[in-house]
């Protein structure tokens, strides 16, 4: 945690993407570092321009002693404001001399490794969170994501990758070479996860019946998240299991059509939408099953939580979700945009609740080998103190 001239090193993280698993990451990692020695500051906006209600990020990072610098940012590209941006990030590091900028997610990985390069800071880091080229949309807009990506890859001393796949594809599209990239996989901690006599107090707070089986997630309601594929899942489902509900966790921009397509194919009340709640993971307790729908992921929390929790994971077979559901054994996989596949998961894991505990047990076993909080911060700090070695 000491640089070559023996103080503690200084570092600043950097986020737009004030919310969700970013955020989770982000926090959690601050407050390990903050514990573990090193002078941890933050700079991100005060609110996510697009925050549908999780708004605590400053707060939480602030009441953990941890200074936080309010730079605007805005998520969709915005010259101007962005160019802004980073001049006054630049400022800032040039002011404050830290030894790391670690940048998270693709704003803030733009706008923040381009000011830590005009600031002229030592060692730059990048976790992408998922590479926003893969969001579905026009190929123009995606070659233009990926070109940034890998012209901004010229200027990052270590991309963090939250999952193997994501390291891969990192190298695969040549935004870094392979001695560039660092696997730190995304974690929790096990013991702070609700215990099994939340089930009961939750269900009974939501309405749901005591021989309902609830089928749940906990996401934006945005492309990369494909909540269209999601809804024709639990409609096919509904058609065959009368005892089935449905349930969205979290508000986004695709929530209005995501609404009227339940609508459109009769889900009725058996298809719940609830607004973000700020501890998902007891609301989960409540679930019989999470099902993902995701085009990709970086590596997702509530995947995690869900198998912390023990509960079996239906998902598309995707980057970073695949890195931890092995199919058939801690979870069930199908291909992404494929419903009828999808479907045929969740009616497995319906109709054999047997074969759904077991998928369970084993799920909160891996977490707890493999995807700790502790180990996430432990690797963090193994990597800045290579960087650092090398003044």
């Amino acid at each position: 945690m000491s640089t070559s001239g023996g103080r503690r090193a200084r570092v600043l993280q950097v986020m737009e993407a004030t919310i969700g698993g970013t955020k989770r990451h982000l926090t959690e990692l601050s407050i390990g570092l903050h514990r573990a020695g090193y002078r941890i500051e933050v700079a991100c906006p005060p609110v996510r321009s697009e925050a549908f209600g999780d708004t605590s990020f400053v707060s939480d990072v602030a009441g953990a002693g941890i200074p936080v610098h309010p730079i605007p940012m805005h998520r969709a590209i915005s010259p101007g404001a962005d160019l802004l941006a980073t001049l006054r990030l630049a400022r800032l590091m040039r002011h404050s001399r830290y030894d790391i900028v670690h940048c998270h997610s693709s704003k803030a990985g733009v706008i923040g490794r381009a000011a830590a390069r005009l600031a002229g800071v030592p060692h730059v880091c990048y976790t992408p969170h998922g590479f926003s080229y893969l969001i579905p949309g026009s190929s123009r807009r995606r070659w233009l994501y990926l070109t940034i990506e890998r012209g901004l890859g010229r200027c990052t001393d270590r991309l963090i990758a939250v999952s193997p796949s994501e390291g891969t594809e990192a190298v695969r599209r040549g935004i870094v070479p392979a001695d560039r990239v660092a696997v730190i996989e995304n974690g929790l901690d096990p013991d702070e996860l609700p215990g099994p006599a939340e089930r009961a107090k939750v269900r009974a707070e939501y309405g749901w019946e005591d021989d309902a089986l609830v089928v749940g997630t906990v996401a934006r309601q945005m492309a990369q998240k494909d909540p269209f594929t999601w809804l024709h899942t639990a409609a096919a489902v509904a058609r065959t299991h009368d005892k089935v509900r449905f349930v969205w966790v979290n508000g986004g921009e695709l929530l209005a059509a995501s609404k009227r397509l339940a609508q459109t194919l009769d889900l009725g009340e058996r298809m719940t939408f609830l607004p973000y709640v700020p501890n998902a993971s007891r609301l989960m307790a409540g679930f019989d099953v999470l099902m993902l729908s995701s085009r990709f992921e970086g590596l997702s929390y509530v995947v995690l939580e869900a198998m912390g929790l023990g509960k079996p994971v239906v998902a598309t077979g995707v980057l970073g979700t695949r890195d931890v559901i092995e199919h058939g054994k801690n979870g069930l996989l199908a291909p992404p945009g494929e419903p009828q596949a999808l479907a045929a998961r969740l009616r497995a894991v319906l109709d054999q609740p047997d074969r759904g505990a077991a998928l369970g047990a084993r799920a909160r076993a891996t977490i707890a080998a493999r995807f700790t909080k502790e180990r996430m911060v432990t690797r963090t700090r193994a990597l800045y103190e290579q960087l650092l070695q090398c003044e």
